[in-house]
């Protein structure tokens, strides 16, 4: 292990934590970009496990201006080793955790969020989903109801259940009553719960934003997914009664943040019950050859026949009319949190996307609450 240091501006009362896999150019962007900034940080450490080549070389040359501090760890100890071993060294009130792989275009960004974190202990940030194709535009539609739920948690509930990792700030003090991070798939999640059951204050900054790359492919999207998948269902597992207390506590924010978050819950869960027409297919298909031997079971098979194809018309129209809802709906959401609603997608989200990503959340608790394997492929904790 190699460290850097170097004194620093004490202009904000703000620390930065970056931990990195491997770095790269994402990772020396965000710096540079958050050196720019106006307002330097109190401390920016830069954890790097296995760096690529040149990315040492970078960031010693940002640290050799006495701008950043960096840990080069030669083998791959994970993201919450990472975190931990950070803390110590920085000064800040406020800690603010960034993932290597988003980006800061606001001059004002650490300027806003110092601001921000008067008068509450841990906030989430808004983050806007970047990237081309129609996976890229999914993935933003998604982030569009994530930021809603943490928005909506925020201003009914001034409490949280979850932050998203990629962008969160803390006070220092709240993080010590904490204990600092677990070693946890989600250890954001878990965090947040953790400040949720201590009564720690809430609050969502939209008054600037970080950017989220998309994945650039649906292989990626996937092995992401399913490790988030894991890490969900392990989160469950282990902090169900108190998820449980904090439904009760926060049931008129949780219920529309989750509808929201994952419309496939109803749709998924309206289909399996509107479509169950076993038994009229069945006395359909006894009624058919019945009637070609008894005529006088024709005019019984015909109206059958006209009951079922009007069954499934109202069950249609039902679904079609949910859908359309939870469509309009989105668009709402996306004005709320001043996004863009992407509504010529909204089929595709509502009726593959979402499906999708429900059948592997639903795996995901299959494997880890049945068959109780909760390790993930290429991943470190």
């Amino acid at each position: 292990m190699a460290l850097q240091q170097t004194a620093l501006s004490e202009t904000l009362p703000l620390s930065i934590v970056i931990p990195s896999y491997r770095g790269g150019g994402r990772l020396l962007r965000l710096v540079e970009s958050l050196l720019s900034c106006e307002g330097r940080p109190l401390d920016l450490v830069v954890v790097v496990d296995e760096p690529e080549e040149g990315v040492v070389e970078e960031l010693s040359r940002l640290c050799a201006e006495g701008r950043c501090r960096l840990i080069v760890r030669r083998s791959r100890s994970g993201k919450v080793s990472a975190l931990n071993e950070a803390l110590p060294l920085v000064g800040g009130d406020v800690v603010l955790f960034l993932d290597d792989d988003v980006a800061v275009e606001d001059p004002l960004f650490l300027k806003k969020v110092a601001k921000e974190m008067e008068g509450c202990d841990i906030a989430d940030i808004k983050k806007v989903v970047v990237g081309r194709g129609l996976l890229a535009g999914l993935v933003y539609m998604e982030y569009v109801a994530y930021n809603f739920a943490s928005k909506l948690m925020a201003k009914l509930a001034g409490r949280t259940i979850a932050v998203n990792g990629a962008a969160f700030a803390i006070r220092r003090e709240a993080l010590r009553a904490l204990g600092g991070f677990r070693r946890r798939l989600s250890e954001d999640f878990d965090l947040a719960l953790r400040a949720f059951l201590l009564g720690l204050r809430f609050k969502y900054i939209d008054s600037t934003y970080v950017l989220n790359y998309a994945p650039s492919s649906w292989g990626k999207w996937m092995k992401q997914r399913k490790r988030w998948a894991v890490a969900l269902a392990s989160w469950l597992k282990e902090n169900w009664r108190a998820l449980l207390s904090a439904a009760r506590r926060m049931t008129h924010v949780l219920i529309p943040g989750l509808i929201a978050s994952l419309p496939s819950l109803v749709t998924t869960g309206l289909a399996l019950a509107l479509y169950n027409q076993a038994y009229a297919k069945a006395a359909y298909a006894i009624l058919v050859p019945v009637a070609s031997l008894l005529r006088e079971a024709l005019p019984f098979a015909a109206l059958f026949t006209v009951t079922l194809h009007v069954a499934y018309a109202v069950t249609t129209l039902v679904l079609a009319l949910v859908v359309a809802l939870l469509g309009l709906l989105h668009v709402a959401i996306a004005r709320y949190v001043r996004m863009r609603s992407r509504a010529h997608l909204l089929p595709i989200y509502l009726l593959f996307y979402q499906p999708l990503w429900l059948t592997v959340i639903l795996a995901g608790l299959v494997r880890v609450l049945l068959l109780g394997n909760e390790k993930v492929d290429d991943w470190v904790v």
